[in-house]
């Protein structure tokens, strides 16, 4: 093992070592000033990393400012996009204060963090330009780091709503954290950085936010992020190839459209915008019709129309949403209700399930795209 590898695994280290500390200690115990704390590591972390890697400094080409140009166009259509929407989902007021001193300690923490996760990012990746695996080892690093300091707690035994945060939350991080490393390791800190302090910063301090929803907020977080990667790839690559680029050429792809399109339509479904929803399955009970770590697609049940013997249904159950099949229809103080049962299961359901436990049907099965949800709920709790 080279120098230059102990160096890099002792940065990597001290990273996991206190996500750890602070999720088990420090997030509990100090809660009121975790992101003071959080500040401190990383600026400390920071000048370990510049003493053991070197920093070099980030070159200002023609590469940076087309890429750069292309970065702040998306983000005016993205802006656009969202306060236009904005219009028909109506508006809400921001919580944050307006007041200059409310402002400056709103954004204060959030504008460090950013600012030296990005230049850890830029130190570590150009010190390994060469080493590839220490490039996506600290993409790893800074997109657990921001999930651990994002989210309070992760819903591991609760498949549904695992599923919706990977959906809402962790989906978007990683995507973003990915694009922003490949940006970094081409062109360097700078326009990861304007990307992170525009659109993780304005929330703080925009007086009104439109009112869409989380769901469509992180159709947004994804989609920015892989057009972006697009349009950079293309003139990367046309760099690499030694092709002069003209800027005022169109950067889409036929690509960008099926790849925005697949991205809507699974966003809409997980999120229930449409008159379907999407959930993932997490046991064999629907073998093999349906097996654990498929996603189905559901038509939500409004009460009207007639079920039917041998269909199967989603319905709650103790907060959590079964799939199985409807075995028989009975009456029960005048009112319909449905006996189910799984499929591999030997006896039928211990409780009838009423029109109002019904939360739709299972129109399509796709198989085994819910699978990392299942297998993350399963890893931490059996």
């Amino acid at each position: 093992m080279t120098k230059r590898s102990i160096k890099n695994y002792i940065l990597l280290f001290l990273f996991v070592a206190y996500m750890i500390v602070y999720k088990a200690f420090l997030f509990t115990n100090y809660m009121k000033y975790s992101e003071m704390i959080n500040v401190s590591f990383l600026a400390i972390l920071l000048c370990v990393s510049i003493i053991l890697l070197g920093f070099r400094k980030c070159k200002n080409n023609y590469m940076s400012q087309n890429i750069t140009q292309i970065l702040l166009i998306y983000l005016m259509i993205t802006f656009a996009l969202m306060y236009g929407l904005g219009l028909f989902t109506g508006f809400l007021q921001n919580a944050y204060s307006r007041s200059a001193v409310g402002l400056l300690n709103n954004i204060c923490a959030p504008i460090l963090i950013i600012a030296l996760i990005e230049l850890i990012r830029y130190v570590v990746i150009w010190a390994n330009r060469d080493k590839k695996l220490y490039v996506v080892l600290i993409t790893i690093a800074i997109t657990l780091f921001e999930i651990i300091i994002g989210r309070r707690s992760i819903p591991f035994n609760n498949l549904e709503e695992l599923f919706r945060m990977s959906a809402t939350f962790i989906i978007p991080v990683i995507i973003k954290n990915g694009v922003l490393s490949y940006l970094c390791y081409h062109v360097g800190y700078k326009i990861p950085m304007i990307y992170r302090m525009i659109m993780d910063v304005y929330v703080f301090i925009v007086p009104v936010i439109p009112n869409y929803g989380e769901y469509i907020q992180s159709l947004i977080l994804i989609s920015l992020p892989i057009i972006i990667y697009i349009s950079a790839f293309s003139l990367i690559d046309e760099r690499n190839q030694k092709v002069e680029h003209i800027f005022t050429k169109t950067n889409f792809t036929l690509l960008d459209v099926p790849v925005a399109v697949i991205i809507v339509v699974l966003a809409c479904l997980i999120s229930g915008f449409f008159p379907h929803f999407m959930m993932g399955i997490g046991s064999e009970s629907m073998s093999p019709k349906i097996n654990k770590g498929d996603a189905v697609i559901i038509e939500k049940y409004n009460g009207k129309k007639e079920l039917k013997k041998g269909q199967i249904i989603a319905y709650k159950r103790d907060e959590k949403i079964i799939v199985h099949r409807i075995k028989d229809i009975t009456k029960q103080k005048g009112k319909t209700v449905y006996v189910t049962k799984g499929d591999t299961n030997k006896s039928v359901d211990s409780k009838v399930v009423t029109k109002k436990d019904i939360q739709g049907v299972v129109i399509v099965r796709i198989p085994l795209i819910a699978y990392p949800t299942v297998w993350l709920s399963e890893l931490f709790y059996g």
